[in-house]
C-alpha cells in the first residue's frame, strides 16, 4: 500500500517539532517587538515635544496687552530686592562688561549652549539607562510647565535688559541678538522673566547629575547651576528673584510629583495634605497688583552709563517691543 506524499511530509514535520530544544516560533515576532519599542520611543518624543511646543504657544499667547504691567512689576521686583539688600545685578553685569568683552560674549553664548544641549543630552542618556527614573524627572519638568505658565499669566515681568537706566542688553550689544532683537521677540514672550526655568531646570538636572554617583558629574552638579545663575544675571535676562522663583517651581514640582506617587501607592491619604494657606495667596496677590511708587523705567529711558553701541541700539530698535505706557 502506497503512503501519500502529504502524509510523509506531515510525519517529517512532526519529527522535527519533537526534537529536543526545538520550539516553534511565530513568524515576524521580533519585528513586532522592535516595532512596538520604536513606537514607544516615538510616543515619548511626541509627548515631551508636544508639551514643550504647547507651553511655548501658550506662553506667547498670554503676552497680549501685558506690556505696561510687566514694567510695573519690574519696578516692584527692583524695589523689593533693594529692600531685601541684594540688588546686585547691575554691579555684577558692570563687572563683566568692564573686565572683558570676551567674558560678556562667553556668558551670552553660555545662556544658549548650556541650556538645551545639556538638557537634551542628559535626558536621552537617562531615558536609555533608567526608564523609571526618566519618567519621574519628566513628570517634574511637565509639571513645572504648568506652574511657570500660571506665573507668567499672573505676574508678567520685563527682564532687566529692558531697564536701561541700570542694565545693559548684552546680547544686543555683543551678540548674538536673537533674544533681544525685534525679530526674535515675535517667537517668544519677552515678559516671561519670572520664574527663570533656565535656573530652575539647571537645579533639576544638577540633582540628576549628583544622584548618578559619577565623581565628575557630582562636581558638575555644583558648577552647572552656579554658572547658570551668573549667566542669567550677567546677560540681563533675569533678576535674582527670578532664579529664586525658578528654584521654588522645581521644588514644588518635585513635591507634587512625589505626593501624587505616594497617594497612588497608598502611602499617603490625600485628605491629609495641607492646602495652601489663605495668607500666602493674599501676599502673592498683593505683590502681583502692587502699584509703582515712581516712574517706570523703559527702553526710552536714557541710561546713566552707556557702553559702545548702546546709543545706536536705542535709536534703531523697534520701540514697540519695549516702551510701555502707564496710565
Amino acid at each position: 500500500m502506497r503512503v501519500p506524499e502529504e502524509a510523509l511530509a506531515g510525519a517529517n514535520l512532526m519529527e522535527v517539532l519533537q526534537r529536543p530544544g526545538h520550539t516553534a516560533r511565530p513568524a515576524a515576532t521580533g519585528s513586532r517587538v522592535r516595532s512596538w519599542r520604536g513606537s514607544a520611543h516615538a510616543r515619548e518624543f511626541a509627548l515631551v515635544g508636544g508639551a514643550y511646543l504647547l507651553y511655548m504657544l501658550i506662553r506667547q499667547l498670554i503676552a497680549a496687552d501685558i506690556q505696561g504691567v510687566a514694567f510695573i512689576h519690574a519696578e516692584s521686583v527692583v524695589n523689593l530686592e533693594k529692600d531685601l539688600g541684594f540688588f546686585w545685578e547691575p554691579a555684577l553685569q558692570g563687572w563683566a562688561i568692564n573686565t572683558s568683552d570676551f567674558l560678556v560674549v562667553f556668558f551670552n553664548w553660555a545662556y544658549i549652549l548650556t541650556f538645551y544641549p545639556i538638557i537634551l543630552t542628559a535626558s536621552v542618556i537617562l531615558y536609555m539607562k533608567s526608564r523609571r527614573r526618566y519618567r519621574h524627572y519628566r513628570n517634574v519638568v511637565l509639571l513645572s510647565f504648568v506652574f511657570a505658565l500660571a506665573a507668567f499669566a499672573i505676574f508678567p515681568l520685563a527682564p532687566p535688559r529692558m531697564l536701561t537706566r541700570d542694565f545693559v542688553d548684552t546680547m544686543a550689544i555683543f551678540g548674538p541678538s536673537i533674544y533681544s532683537g525685534a525679530e526674535g521677540a515675535s517667537f517668544y514672550n519677552a515678559f516671561a522673566a519670572m520664574p527663570s526655568l533656565h535656573f530652575g531646570w539647571s537645579v533639576l538636572f544638577a540633582t540628576i547629575f549628583f544622584r548618578s554617583g559619577n565623581r565628575f558629574l557630582r562636581i558638575f552638579a555644583f558648577v552647572y547651576p552656579s554658572m547658570m545663575l551668573f549667566t542669567i544675571v550677567v546677560t540681563g535676562n533675569h533678576y535674582f528673584l527670578d532664579a529664586i522663583a525658578g528654584g521654588l517651581v522645581i521644588l514644588v514640582s518635585f513635591g507634587t510629583v512625589n505626593a501624587i506617587g505616594a497617594i497612588r501607592r497608598g502611602e499617603v491619604d490625600a485628605r491629609q495634605l495641607i492646602p495652601t494657606s489663605r495668607r500666602s495667596l493674599v501676599a502673592i496677590g498683593e505683590m502681583c497688583w502692587r502699584q509703582p511708587e515712581r516712574g517706570v523705567l523703559t527702553r526710552s529711558s536714557q541710561p546713566e552709563k552707556q557702553v559702545t553701541g548702546q546709543r545706536q541700539y536705542d535709536r534703531n530698535y523697534q520701540h514697540s517691543v519695549y516702551v510701555s505706557t502707564v496710565w
